[in-house]
This record gives structure tokens, sequence and C-alpha cells, in this order.
């Protein structure tokens, strides 16, 4: 089974037995056993590390993003599919695995022990005593009521200004992303629409709730993928926000899982394309910001988390929005 689907033309199509399928929705609710990364499928050097979750077992061996996985367990990764890879990992919580990384040219070998893993997704503070500052690591888990949470702490102490920070999101779940969604988007607004490959087509409208009066700002990049071009690209078509950053991924493109009989597992495969409430589908396009603005070279390969935020110049772009009333948006749809 897992041949077969590797083998369809489609790019997200993938293969679960029934013991990784009820693991993916334990990593998904946030909780789980493993090594606190997330890789890329590999390309012929190995298995770009996505992410790492701090204070996860990868991260106190030392394991950053960027870093290219070459070897797992005495396995190369080089060219091998996701899947493929994902086996040499043990699954026995006593038995640390071997890795081997690439950085600037050099390997290092790594023993790193599985452990349990909290996974926070939405992350807040205060900058300049007058900006929120809210990041979005991935639309899963309770990231909703966190960020709705986020957002009462900052109209509590007066904040107006607020600044998304949807930078390095790969996506998550719509269900997710849409309540994030009504927390911004006035009642009965379309959020998206979600057109399947028979023709039907389904008009997810705002459930609104208490009127959010901040001017925002959202922060992408070229791995803001999926959910987070859905939330950016609505904001944008509505003037509820000004997006900041550089063109975003380009998935706009919907999957959903199959239970296979028998006990075989089950299927992820591509079903349906999402379109924006102005009707765009971003498929193999993405989200062009407002403002376009990269990060210097020697920082591209950085964390979001652990960039210096004197030297982020992204970030720095989206606080001098604030003080520059000509590229704020409406803050009101009529």
């Amino acid at each position: 089974m897992r041949g077969m689907i590797s083998k369809l033309d489609d790019p997200y199509a993938q293969y679960f037995t029934e013991e990784e399928y009820q693991e993916l929705l334990t990593n998904n609710a946030g909780d789980y056993v493993g090594i606190g990364i997330t890789i890329q499928a590999p390309d012929d050097m190995g298995a770009l590390v996505q992410n790492v979750y701090s204070g996860a077992p990868a991260d106190q061996a030392g394991i950053r993003k960027g870093d290219i996985i070459t070897q797992v367990n005495g396995k190369a990764t080089a060219g091998k599919s996701l899947d493929e890879v994902i086996t040499y990992f043990s699954d026995d919580s006593a038995v640390p695995d071997e890795l081997v990384y690439l950085r600037d040219g050099s390997l290092t070998t790594v023993s790193v022990l599985r452990a349990e893993i909290h996974i926070i997704r939405v992350s807040s503070n205060v900058l300049n005593g007058s900006i929120g500052y809210l990041r979005i690591t991935e639309f899963n888990g309770s990231v909703a009521t966190d960020f709705s949470n986020a957002v009462a702490e900052f109209q509590e102490q007066g904040i107006e200004n607020m600044i998304v920070d949807l930078r390095d999101n790969p996506g998550g779940g719509l269900n997710e992303v849409l309540n994030v969604a009504y927390t911004m988007i006035p009642e009965d607004k379309v959020i998206v629409s979600i057109r399947s490959k028979n023709g039907d087509e389904d008009i997810y409208r705002s459930e609104g709730g208490e009127k959010l009066t901040m001017r925002i700002v959202v922060l992408v990049n070229g791995n803001s993928a999926s959910a987070s071009e859905l939330l950016a690209g609505a904001l944008q078509d509505y003037d509820l926000a000004t997006i900041v950053g550089t063109q975003t991924f380009g998935k706009g493109i919907v999957q959903s899982y199959f239970h296979l009989s028998g006990q075989n597992g089950w299927a992820k495969m591509t079903t349906d394309a999402y379109y924006t409430p102005n009707g765009v589908c971003i498929q193999g396009i993405g989200i062009t910001p407002d403002i376009v603005i990269d990060l210097p070279e020697d920082l591209k390969n950085s964390a979001i988390e652990l960039l210096d935020p004197a030297k982020d110049a992204q970030l720095q772009a989206a606080i001098n929005v604030f003080s520059q009333q000509a590229y704020f948006p409406k803050t009101t749809i009529r």
C-alpha cells in the first residue's frame, strides 16, 4: 500500500498504518513521544530540518533548523522518501537514535533519546510597550483557544496594534484555522470556499464574535503554507491586515484521509482546492505580501524564535507599519 500510494501523481499522497495514523492524531493534539523535530522529504543531500521544538531532545542535542540529516541509525537519508526515513527512527523510548547532520560543510553525530514532547503552538509578548506580538507555529491542537486567550490579554492591556507571525507555519487543520479567523473576520463573511474535483463547493463563513478593533500586520515567508495562506489571504482580501514578508509557499489544495477496509490503515490524498474570498486559488502561486521584504542572507536558516528582533528585518518592517498610516488597510468591512 505504501508503495502504490507513493507512486500516485499526487505529491501529498501518503499511506499510514493504523498505528501511524493514531500517532499522527496524537502529534496533532500537541503531546507525543519523539525527539522534537520536523523534516522535509530528502533531496540528494539528505532531509532538511524545518523546525526544532524548544527544549526537546533534538534541541538539547544541538540540532538546529537548517541542518541536513544525512543518516539515521546508520541508514543514509539522501534520495529516500519521507515515509522510508521515518521508519529509520527508533520506536523504543529506551533506545536512542544516532543522527548524523550536515551544517556548514561539517558532519556531526549525536545520540538523541525520545521523550514526551508538548508542542506550544502559540506564543506572545508585547513589543515596544504597545505592540502585541503573537506567533502561531501550526494550526493544530489548542491553537484557536490559545490565540483567543492571547488576544484577550492584549485587549486587557489596552494594546491596539498586533503582529501575527505566520512565518515557517506549514498549515494544519481547517477547523483550527477557521476558529482563529473568527476572531478577526466579521460574522457571516466568507473565509474560504473549498471546491472538490467533482465540482462540489463548500463555503465557510465567519461565525464572528466580539469585534476586534486592533490594527493587524501578518508576517509570512516562503514556508508559510496551506492554512497559513488561507488566513493571510482572507485578511488581505478584506483589507483587514497588512501582509509583510516574502511570497508564501503556494499550497492551495486540501488532503483528505480515507480508512482502508480490513485493518489496512489510512490513505491521505488530495481531494479539493481552496479559494480566497476573492475567488483566487493560490496553488503554485502563493500570497504576495503588501510589503515585500526578506531577512538578511545570514539569518535565513535561523529559527524564527531565535532571531534577534533588532536584526529581524521583517519584524522591524512590520513594526514600522503602525507608524505609516498610508500602508494601513481599512479595519471595517462595509
